[in-house]
């Protein structure tokens, strides 16, 4: 009853899970390995953007 309510999908949990083993692995080379995985099994893939102002990313 108090416990914690999850939002996310199951596919966005092993999108992130996977950008997270592949830039833990490679660097930015495995996080762009883990977004060609995610995307051609169609769970998704994770944006980075370059802008330091932005809001989302900081």
């Amino acid at each position: 009853m108090f416990g914690r309510k999850s939002s996310t999908s199951p596919a966005e949990v092993v999108t992130r899970s996977a950008q997270v083993v592949g830039r833990t692995v490679a660097g930015d080379r495995g996080g762009k390995a883990a977004n060609k995985v995610t995307g051609a099994l169609g769970l998704g893939r994770i944006e980075a953007c370059n802008d330091p102002k932005c809001t989302d990313c900081n």
